[in-house]
């Protein structure tokens, strides 16, 4: 599979009678989506920044919520920038290299004395490593990955990559590439080597062929019934998270807020939004595209357009805001506090056809 530059295409959905197309953009770009939509989880408008109190909008009834911890010295560092660096990694496992259907990833389980979080476990996940060569190489080699896993397994190393919180396996992890954790870097952009040497993954955080395995009615229950707390005690975050069934990559249409695009100082973007629900809903969230990425330039040649509000039709994988869940815990005086606008989605870009 060849990667792609991203093609011109309508979004899903009309939004109004009054919508246009806009073509001249090079994303999946489709309409100019009118300022105010309806909304049934906020009526915040998409350029609002997250604060703490009560969030609108009701999670799934009778479940039981995920409870899990998150040092406040991590939370601050990854309020402050997109794509993060974290030293003395060790790395315990790593899975096969996953097969396109799957998420073309490769896994590496791991743990570091500079996350502590309950439970600690880290999973680091590289994208498209079933089509992608291995840096370095001029062929996709499923052994290539496997020969760096090699390398660097039993080894404390430096990654960067987004911090990506989502309570999916905080339980069950039965094998070295998954320990129990709530904390990934998803994706993984860089690793670093005992002996110095740096490989380059951020060019490979792009949708390709794949477009998730999480279903749009799940994906859509989750962007509208996802509630969080969070109690400050002592140096840590308690978060207790609601939302029903959960995963982790699908495609969205997604309106984008272009005044609100912000450089976080580091070559990341991060960005306000709503996720379409329907023709007269829509559900507010936080949105990043990580440095290095090809969704990430894209954002960049965005932000300088006229147009106020752009739709696409993207892969995104499903995480929690660092800096949410860091307001809330500020505002807690060991009582939990709601986080408003709990969602980040990490963007990947159309997938290829959109």
């Amino acid at each position: 599979m060849k990667k792609k530059s991203m093609p011109k295409a309508p979004g899903r959905r009309k939004l109004s009678a009054g919508a246009t197309i806009a073509a001249a953009l090079p994303l999946a770009i489709a309409t100019i989506i009118p300022p105010v939509l309806d909304r049934t989880t906020s009526s915040t408008p998409p350029n609002a920044g997250a604060t703490s109190g009560a969030i609108p909008g009701k999670a799934t009834k009778g479940a039981a919520p995920k409870e899990f911890s998150v040092p406040i010295s991590n939370l601050t560092e990854w309020a402050n920038t997109v794509v993060v660096t974290m030293e003395d990694v060790t790395i315990e496992g790593n899975s096969k290299v996953h097969a396109m259907s799957a998420d073309c990833e490769i896994h590496y389980g791991a743990h570091s004395p500079n996350y502590k979080g309950d439970p600690d476990g880290l999973v680091l996940e590289p994208m498209n490593a079933c089509v992608e060569p291995f840096p370095g190489k001029t062929v996709q080699s499923n052994a290539d990955w496997i020969a760096f896993s090699n390398q660097i397994k039993n080894t404390a190393v430096t990654v960067s990559g987004v911090p990506r919180i989502w309570p999916e396996h905080l339980s069950g992890g039965n094998e070295p590439s998954n320990p129990d954790h709530a904390v990934e870097m998803h994706p993984l952009t860089s690793v670093t080597t005992t002996g110095g040497q740096n490989f380059d993954f951020s060019a490979n955080v792009y949708a390709g062929e794949y477009t998730g395995g999480v279903s749009n009615t799940t994906a859509l229950k989750i962007a509208q019934n996802t509630t969080v707390s969070v109690t400050r005690v002592g140096n840590s975050a308690e978060i207790s998270f609601k939302a029903g069934t959960i995963g982790n990559f699908t495609v969205l249409d997604l309106v984008i807020d272009k005044d609100s695009i912000q450089s976080d100082g580091a070559g990341s973007f991060r960005m306000n939004g709503d996720v379409v629900i329907d023709e007269e809903t829509s559900a507010p969230v936080n949105i990043v595209t990580a440095k290095g990425s090809p969704i990430n330039d894209e954002i960049e040649k965005i932000k300088g357009k006229r147009r106020k509000n752009v739709s696409m039709t993207t892969l995104v994988l499903f995480s929690l805001s660092p800096k949410a869940l860091l307001d809330a815990a500020n505002a807690s005086q060991g009582a939990p506090v709601a986080v408003e606008k709990p969602l980040q989605l990490i963007l990947y870009g159309p997938p290829d056809g959109n």
